[in-house]
């Protein structure tokens, strides 16, 4: 397989001294063809399905900063096997910031943030669902989620996908801009449940904590929402990132919390695999560079404990994850923080 070549190396040259003790190997697959900021993804059929993707414009406006986030509706798929990337139609209406999940043959798309109608700089929360047949190559619209949001995350259950937290326009407000920074903006608890089988929306418990950017994983019965920001789902001093550890059981209906991520981050990304959940990348403001992290860190259910495992080589936030044949791949975001943007279409996998 050409272009993929695994090897503890690549970390070591980079990180020698915290990959020293640290679990699992990083590998070097083929770059995205098309690197874009905030990209979700899920692994369908063997293939790794990657969309979204934000292009910020340069325009300064709300003192000074640069908030036009340009929704891309990119969308491409990678065969591990071939060490190759694949083109495919986007859904009808592009959005930033989305929830992706998968089940049987099918991707799905909820939410987002789109341009505002006004046309001006913002974020305006999406409330659509969308479905993509990855046998016909269709997309199909699904009926909308009871609360429009961007910046949350999303786990499958069986043939049950739950939403959980993000952003949205505050109840009673009219904001035809959408989320801007220092505007008013309601961080959400909320989780939503969608039924594919008779496409229908079940609002559950909320979490205790509303807020957005954090990530959620599906282990044994318990949904496991870890990490993320508060205060905003903007970055450069408006939100701060939490470490909290939040856990809903299913059956009980019930949350409770569990030991906090060693290292408080928001724009993560969160992957069970083998009874463990990995946390990767992200941002936050302490000891990386440009506070965007190469932190990969385990969390055992079992012990409720934290450890350490080998970094992720590049750096970045807002990239596309999922677990293809044990490796967990983590495609394409952004490698600086606060409104610099570097995009990257690095493709790195991780085998514990």
């Amino acid at each position: 397989m050409q272009g993929k070549v695994w090897s503890v190396a690549v970390v070591a040259i980079a990180l020698a001294s915290a990959t020293a003790a640290a679990e699992g190997s990083w590998m070097q697959a083929k770059p995205m063809p098309q690197g874009a900021n905030e990209v979700i993804s899920a692994a369908v059929g063997g293939l790794l399905y990657v969309y979204g993707g934000e292009r910020m414009e340069t325009r300064h406006v709300y003192g000074g900063i640069n908030l036009r986030g340009q929704p891309l509706g990119m969308f491409w798929s990678y065969d591990p096997k071939s060490d190759a990337w694949t083109q495919l139609k986007p859904n009808p209406l592009p959005v930033h910031h989305a929830a992706a999940a998968a089940i049987g043959e099918k991707f799905y798309v909820f939410g987002g943030f789109r341009l505002p109608d006004s046309g001006n700089f913002g974020w305006y929360p999406e409330d659509k669902a969308w479905v993509y047949d990855t046998e016909t190559q269709i997309w199909s619209a699904l009926p909308p989620m009871p609360t429009p949001r961007g910046a949350h995350a999303a786990a499958v259950v069986g043939n049950k996908i739950y939403l959980v937290g993000g952003a949205k326009i505050p109840s009673g407000k009219d904001l035809p801009d959408g989320l801007t920074p220092r505007g008013p903006i309601e961080l959400l608890a909320t989780v939503e449940m969608f039924d594919t089988e008779n496409s229908s929306w079940t609002t559950l418990k909320p979490m205790g904590l509303p807020r957005n950017h954090h990530d959620v994983a599906y282990l044994d019965g318990k949904l496991y929402v870890i990490g993320g920001s508060v205060g905003s789902c903007f970055p450069s001093g408006w939100a701060s990132n939490v470490s909290i550890t939040e856990v809903y059981e299913i059956a009980a209906d019930s949350w409770s919390t569990r030991a906090p991520m060693p290292t408080a981050r928001s724009g993560l990304g969160v992957v069970p695999l083998n009874g463990k959940i990995y946390s990767i990348g992200g941002k936050g403001w302490a000891d990386e560079v440009s506070g965007i992290f190469h932190t990969n860190e385990i969390f055992d259910p079992e012990s409720n404990s934290w450890a350490e495992a080998a970094p992720m080589p590049t750096a970045r936030r807002g990239f596309a994850k999922a677990v293809l044949d044990g490796t967990i791949y983590a495609v394409s975001g952004v490698s600086t923080s606060a409104m610099v943007f570097s995009v990257v279409a690095v493709n790195e996998g991780y085998r514990p």
